[in-house]
């Protein structure tokens, strides 16, 4: 999905309590300001005192049981909330944080430097926005450094450096104007990192790029004038061939990467009259160290094999044994960092020979501070947390940096954009402690170190600070899952009225109200009482799942129900409609705060489920006239949570459009009247279950808006307002879905595989396709079509490609579960087609519009490989189309662009693609069903040996056109002539065929004419086709050289041909009828017959070399054939015949 930045907080949490403690709320709460109803930022509120009390009493992110993860310094300057905010999915976004106070943020093509922790001669917050070179890749805050003046001043400078090395410089930054710039010269290389070396000012910085130089940059003033000049660092050995930046922070690894991945680590000597500074690079499988001099060359004061030395001790720790090459155990050096006497150095490393291999990672720490490398590891810490290895999963794996806050302290950190382990490197096998960032939304974006102290960047809260816990609280751990800080802490100061109502509760008959009492119990710890209340409702001992499943499905799904459509008790206007047997989850009076109480409640009721053993015992329940998992129902109300609280941080933003579409909510319902003292917000957003139905409300008032009486402009807003609120409110459902996969998995029992249809996806003429349909036309009818200027325009269209994502994604996830169901194909591929339909209509309109790139992005997550190609072609963009061949490579892309060129019509174009050898034998296979194609392709790639096969089944195939079979026949034979594997018969058999078709050809003018023959299109003619018009009476003028042509023909016609012996006499009775033999009379009738066509057409096929015996019929079967009618009687002509026969018999002997 094309996931927004969101905002979101995990406190401590008591569901059901009467009253909240001073902890939950204190650490539960994100406040605007009392009583404010503004929108919340997407970051929390923080204090800007900055002693160390007021640290400890902020806000409190995440937890785990060693450690808090807490707001960090004053609040964020509001271009840096507003950048976030504003950043779409494809912004790269990422963060610097510096130890001098300093930090910077990267986002698109906009660099944010800001001061997070104040110095005492600075009072106010500086934050400046500085414009970065255009670039085609995209900006990193590893190629920014700040250098702040070493005693704290004012004076900042600034040097940025895009990928492709341009670098701009700012002297100083309270003149973002004022800055120089210049670029090196790559030769094409991508730049990495940027590092500050401090030994002068303004000091000097080191570039790395991601193959093999190094860089030394160097500004310098002289009056006015500032310059930046820039050598390469020699000698360059090809040394950096794997290296990824270390005082730039760490950095994430993308395989890719791996083949250039620099690490460099900073200064050793603080002395600031150092004439000598060193930093430190992490190849693949060295650690270099580096030397630079005041006026002197640099150079590699030496090299140090960690790698062998990590694997040695990998092997050792690991206890593995019977290795017989060290490459069975795989080893990557992730990262390093420096700390007190030398570097530690991150690694990961796997058995290739285990069953089940599995990632582990370790911290090796090696002494570099002499001049010559270290032999060994001065420690080794191998953690305890191990990952299962996949090969597709490998990216993820290495994705992992470490952290010294503290280089004289043995804490360290691991962390990836997600989590943070934390451990110690003082022994050799370290247990950790794991953090999560899972809400939804969040992620790290950078990380940093000041005092000590270990700081990070979440995308949602900000700056945060870790620190130690300094009391573990013991309690019933009722977490979901371990990303999940959700703890029953303040169950403990439950008031006793929760428990006389569990008790109450347990009496009841009824499964679900009983199922009620056991949680309450559980709440407060009471274990024992809750198991025994579910052990008595639902029975292990049942005779079947579903015996003891019905009633357990039925119950929690109805429990869960009611947590999210509770009642608010401690709100006094509710009184009266508050349910006797109601235990409320919330004790706030502001709805937002209600909302989050009951998601927190629903937690604990996941928590609950699965401690108490109810989990893996869920099977399936009947919804809406479908089999679904129960699983998925408790999702789903979840998900309606997420929806509701992000509907109400809307409200506040469009109050009148929200608010309307409420009151129709409830007109919809019935619910005319409203209890005395409530408002419609109250009574809507209190049954969050139904929070779906202001979807279809928003649309009918949106569409009667733009019916009516309404400018343009107020249209465009309306549409764009209602458009962002559904778009949101589905996004938020579907982020929970999505980062919530694992929690709602059973791992017992075995539940059958349903069709899953979300309520986000649901069909029907008011299910949300048909909904999010509309609104997709109504963006494009009356927002995209109703207003020119651009930035309204690019905001409808970055709107409409999050709705056609929310609904190409639900009908994925339905094919997906039909798919992996038992169920019917036909209904599959119907379902299929209609997807594949709606997603081609729900794109196209962005291909229309010149959305080329959100099309793009669509068609690329969607596979419509249609679209894709089609906005290669319109671009030219052969690169493109390159990309997506080896991208889609196992989708079968690459036949489907094959296939597309041949339906354009294109074919000139799919032979003269300059595919790679693997697409090439793609191709080679695709055309193995286009022979007309085939044959070009084989000549194209030297097969003329197939080419010829090819040509000549085309050949022979051939039955239209003459000319078109002339000219397959020689090229066939080319094809033959230039291939040494094509025998010699072969290219013979070519030759035969082609001396029929001259034949063919040589056929007299006259016969074409009378038989209506155009030369141009005329069909190809066998061999007794031939023979027939050779010797027809329309071939008035034919003689003995059209007969002999005849007699050509018959070795054609085989041998085994029936019809042989009977063509072979028409030829010769069509010869005898070519002359009149009654008036060769006179005293030497021999010599006048002579000159008949007969004896010419046997003279001249003797001379030509013919066999006579075998071309002749014999005499009397020629003087009894039937064509010669009563010549055949009359003795004179018999006379001549058998004289003619005797002659020529005596001329062979």
């Amino acid at each position: 999905m094309f996931t927004p930045r969101v905002s979101g907080s995990r406190s401590v949490y008591a569901p059901f309590a009467g009253a909240k403690g001073s902890k939950s709320t204190a650490s539960g709460r994100r406040s605007v300001g009392i009583f404010s109803t503004g929108k919340r930022t997407p970051f929390v509120s923080r204090s800007p005192a900055l002693n160390k009390s007021a640290l400890q009493n902020s806000l409190i992110i995440e937890e785990s049981s060693q450690y808090v993860v807490e707001s960090f310094g004053s609040s964020l300057p509001v271009l840096i909330t507003e950048a976030l905010m504003l950043a779409d999915r494809t912004t790269e976004t990422s963060v610097k944080i510096d130890p001098s106070g300093w930090a910077w943020l990267v986002s698109g093509r906009r660099l944010f430097v800001w001061r997070y922790k104040q110095a005492q001669i600075v009072r106010a917050t500086v934050c400046k926005e500085l414009p970065l070179p255009p670039s085609d890749l995209s900006h990193k805050a590893n190629l920014v450094s700040v250098v702040a003046a070493s005693d704290g001043g004012p004076n900042v400078s600034v040097m940025a450096v895009t990928p492709d090395g341009v670098i701009r410089y700012w002297p100083s930054l309270t003149n973002e104007g004022a800055f120089v710039e210049t670029s090196a010269d790559l030769n094409g290389e991508e730049c990495f990192s940027l590092t500050a070396v401090q030994f002068q000012h303004p000091c000097n910085y080191v570039l790395a790029t991601t193959t093999n130089q190094l860089l030394l940059l160097s500004p310098s003033s002289s009056g006015m004038q500032n310059t930046i000049s820039w050598h390469q660092l020699s000698p360059n050995k090809g040394m950096f061939s794997r290296m990824s930046s270390f005082i730039f922070g760490s950095q994430r690894i993308q395989s890719s990467q791996l083949a250039a991945h620099c690490v460099l680590a900073g200064i050793e000597d603080d002395t600031e009259d150092s004439d000598e500074d060193y930093f430190y690079a992490l190849t693949g499988s060295m650690v270099q160290k580096w030397q630079l001099c005041k006026g002197a060359s640099e150079k590699i004061m030496y090299e140090c094999p960690v790698e062998k030395m990590m694997r040695d001790h990998f092997i050792q720790e690991l206890d593995v044994g019977g290795i017989e090459d060290p490459g069975q155990i795989k080893v990557w050096m992730l990262d390093m960092q420096l700390v007190r006497n030398g570097v530690a150095i991150l690694g990961a490393a796997y058995d290739t020979r285990a069953a089940i291999p599995t990632m582990h990672y370790a911290v090796g720490v090696f002494d570099t501070t002499g001049s010559d490398a270290p032999l060994y590891a001065d420690s080794f810490t191998l953690l305890r947390y191990s990952i299962k290895y996949e090969a597709s999963l490998e990216d993820k794996l290495l994705n992992h940096c470490l952290l010294f806050s503290d280089p004289k302290s043995k804490i360290a950190y691991m962390y990836t954009d997600t989590y943070i382990i934390c451990f110690s490197v003082s022994s050799k096998s370290a247990a950790f402690d794991r953090i999560d960032f899972q809400s939804p939304g969040d992620c790290l974006l950078g990380s940093g170190a000041f005092a000590k102290q270990p700081i990070f960047f979440s995308n949602n809260h900000g700056l945060v600070g870790l620190r130690g816990q300094e009391q573990k609280a013991s309690s019933l751990d009722l977490s979901v899952t371990a990303d999940t800080s959700v703890t029953s802490e303040s169950m403990l100061m439950a008031p006793p009225v929760v428990t006389d109502k569990a008790d109450e509760l347990s009496l009841s008959e009824d499964s679900t109200q009983r199922l009620k009492a056991a949680f309450l119990h559980a709440s407060r710890h009471n274990i024992e009482q809750a198991q025994s209340i579910v052990d008595e409702i639902f029975p292990e001992s049942a005779s079947s799942l579903e015996e003891s499943g019905v009633g357990i499905d039925t119950s929690v799904a109805t429990l869960s129900r009611e947590i999210i459509d509770d009642f608010p008790a401690s709100d006094p206007r509710w009184a009266e409609s508050v349910p006797h047997d109601a235990a409320s989850s919330t004790s706030s009076l502001i709805l937002l705060h209600q909302l989050e109480d009951k998601l927190k409640a629903h937690d604990c009721f996941l928590s609950f489920l699965k401690n108490i053993g109810l989990w893996d015992r869920l099977s399936t329940i009947t919804s809406k006239d479908q089999q679904v998992t129960t699983h998925q129902v408790l999702c789903e109300h979840a998900e309606k949570l997420m929806a509701a609280i992000s509907l109400r941080g809307h409200h506040t933003a469009y109050p009148n459009l929200v608010d309307a579409a409420i009151r129709k909510v409830l007109q919809h319902r019935g619910n005319l009247k409203v209890p005395s003292g409530l408002t419609p917000q109250d009574v809507f957003y209190r049954e969050v279950s139904r929070i779906h139905e202001v979807i279809e409300a928003l649309l009918e008032y949106e569409e009667e808006k733009v019916n009516g009486q309404i400018t343009l402009h107020d249209q465009v807003t309306l549409v764009s307002n209602v458009c962002t609120i559904i778009a949101c409110m589905l996004r938020e459902a579907w982020q929970y879905r999505q980062s919530k996969a694992l929690v709602y998995q059973s791992t017992g029992y075995s539940v059958p595989q349903r069709e899953f249809l979300p309520w986000t996806a649901s069909s029907g003429p008011k299910g949300m396709r048909s909904l999010l349909s509309r609104q997709h036309g109504m963006v494009l009818n009356y927002g995209v079509n109703s207003t020119e200027d651009v930035q309204e325009r690019g905001d409808l269209f970055q709107q409409l490609l999050v709705l056609t994502d929310i609904l190409l994604d639900g009908y994925l996830g339905q094919l997906d579960s039909v798919q992996s169901d038992d169920g019917d194909d036909d209904y599959y591929s119907e379902m299929l087609h209609t997807y594949e339909q709606q997603r081609y209509a729900f794109i196209i309109p962005f291909v229309e519009h010149g959305q080329l790139e959100r099309a793009a992005s669509l068609a690329e997550k969607y596979c419509d490989f249609n679209v894709l190609v089609k906005l290669c072609e319109d671009t030219n963009n052969q690169e493109r189309l390159q990309r997506y061949m080896n991208q889609f490579a196992d989708k079968g892309f690459t036949d489907f662009v094959f296939k597309w060129y041949l339906d354009a019509g294109k074919r000139g174009k799919l032979l003269s693609q300059p595919l790679p050898a693997n697409q090439q034998a793609a191709l080679s296979d695709f055309l193995e069903s286009h022979d007309h194609l085939s044959w070009l392709h084989d000549i194209q790639m030297n097969t003329f040996g197939k080419a010829h096969d090819t040509l000549k089944r085309l050949a022979y195939g051939e039955t239209d056109s003459f000319s078109k079979k002339k000219t397959l026949l020689s090229l066939s034979k080319l094809s033959a002539l230039a291939c040494d594997d094509v025998s010699t018969e072969a290219v013979q058999e070519v030759i035969n065929e082609q001396a029929l078709l001259l034949h063919q050809e040589s056929l007299p003018s006259q016969v074409f004419e009378n038989f209506d023959i155009d030369l141009d299109i005329m069909p190809p003619l066998n061999a007794k086709q031939l023979i027939q018009l050779y010797t027809s009476e329309q071939n008035v003028d034919s003689d003995e050289s059209d007969f002999k042509s005849a007699l050509d023909l018959l070795s054609f016609i085989s041998k085994d041909d029936e019809q042989l012996e009977d063509f072979k006499l028409h030829i010769w009775c069509q010869a005898i009828k070519k002359d009149n033999w009654l008036q060769l009379q006179g005293p030497e009738p021999l010599a006048s017959c002579q000159q008949t066509v007969f004896f010419k057409t046997v003279d001249l096929a003797y001379h030509s070399g013919l066999d006579l015996l075998e071309c002749l019929p014999n005499v009397e079967v020629l003087l009894q054939a039937e064509e010669l009618g009563s010549l055949r009687d009359n003795s004179h002509f018999q006379y001549l015949i058998k004289a003619g026969y005797e002659q020529i018999e005596r001329v062979i002997q």
